[in-house]
């Protein structure tokens, strides 16, 4: 072990591989890397069950032949317009599902490729145990062959922001999922919304669009006797489309060279004040992301006791497909942060027990909220 100074080692940072797109804008928001998520890999899924396993949560594991596609991105028209140009060998097979959902119809707006009705239905429907598990909500894009993203260049923001484990636990959940995911989605409804302006789609297709729905995000989804079969009404889908029917690729395309050479400045100027006050949300988790101090005074967390072996003992916190693993000993010592300074809480385990606890580990214990911050547990006087 080493010394009990609660203040644990500096992080070092290996940048997570973001879409080309939202790489460079994010280049230009944070002042550095965002640190990869190992835990999560999409060619060894980690929410597979390794082979014999019988233990453990074994009820959270997802089919090798699904993973986590258990659903269907809505594809921006500027993201369709950047995958229908990319004609990289490589890319032959995702873009040919994406041209397949251009031709069927279903949920084709000059937004993007929307959710269809039917799937919403069923998706919001589905109990959690379907997710990862059920082939009838795996995504289009999902490509059997080696298990791939067909448009992971292209991705949209819940695909980019979605790990099933974080390095960092909720520390981790907080940046992706609640900060960088929510900036992204916005982004991506303010550009979607400003390509459509920009290419003089009409007075009619824009009423079409936006009428009653916040950024016409409903525009496809009430449900009738052709989306149940997931079919489409002709005439709604001319009116929706206007003078560009009949030639959605072309507009897709048009959408996805406007956004191209968009600077971060740029981004900013198009959109509304959400975004800025996004942007600078997101500046904050990254700052915890990256920050490796210890709390002044911790207690304990809510959480679950999974398992306990001799050796270790297994707790969910903020995740029940993210366990955190301790040792034994270690969990038995929890008793030891109850608000006190934490300091005094280390000083006591090593004076009582003979324990020199690592300040990575207590560290550890806080990303993933099985220890917390008297003012988090407001607990405080």
């Amino acid at each position: 072990m080493v010394d009990s100074n609660p203040k644990a080692p500096a992080l070092h940072v290996t940048s997570e591989v973001l879409p080309p797109l939202y790489d460079r804008w994010m280049a230009e928001l944070l002042p550095g890397a965002i640190p990869r998520e190992s835990r999560a890999t999409c060619d060894t899924c980690a929410m597979v069950a390794p082979d014999g396993e019988q233990t453990g949560l074994r009820n959270h594991y997802f089919s090798p032949a699904i993973k986590c596609c258990s659903y269907v991105p809505t594809l921006h028209n500027f993201l369709v317009g950047k995958i229908l140009a990319d004609h990289d060998p490589a890319t032959k097979l995702g873009r040919a599902t994406v041209e397949k959902r251009i031709t069927d119809r279903v949920a084709v707006t000059p937004l993007g490729l929307l959710k269809s009705p039917i799937f919403k239905l069923l998706y919001e429907e589905a109990s959690a145990s379907s997710f990862g598990r059920n082939r009838t909500l795996v995504c289009p894009h999902y490509l059997d062959d080696g298990g791939r993203c067909g448009v992971w260049p292209y991705r949209e923001s819940t695909c980019v922001t979605w790990f099933c484990k974080h390095v960092r636990g909720e520390v981790g959940l907080n940046f992706w999922r609640r900060s960088l995911q929510k900036l992204l989605a916005a982004i991506e409804d303010e550009l979607s919304a400003w390509c459509v302006l920009e290419m003089n789609v009409g007075d009619d297709t824009l009423r079409n669009l936006f009428s009653g729905t916040p950024r016409g995000r409903e525009a496809s989804d009430s449900l009738t006797s052709e989306s149940l079969e997931n079919r489409v009404d002709g005439d709604s889908y001319g009116r929706l489309w206007g003078t560009w029917l009949g030639r959605e690729a072309e507009f897709y395309l048009a959408c996805g060279r406007l956004v191209a050479e968009l600077s971060w400045s740029d981004v900013l100027a198009i959109s509304g004040p959400e975004v800025r006050v996004l942007s600078q949300l997101t500046l904050q988790a990254y700052e915890q992301l990256l920050s490796a101090e210890v709390a002044p005074a911790l207690e304990v967390g809510s959480m679950q006791l999974v398992q306990i072996t001799r050796d270790t003992a297994r707790v969910t916190t903020y995740s029940e497909i993210d366990p955190l693993d301790l040792p034994r000993s270690m969990f038995e010592f929890l008793h030891y942060f109850d608000g006190r300074p934490t300091a005094d809480a280390l000083s006591a385990i090593e004076s009582e027990q003979g324990v020199r606890l690592d300040p990575a580990l207590v560290r550890k214990m806080m990303d993933f909220s099985l220890l917390i911050t008297p003012e988090e547990s407001g607990q405080t006087d």
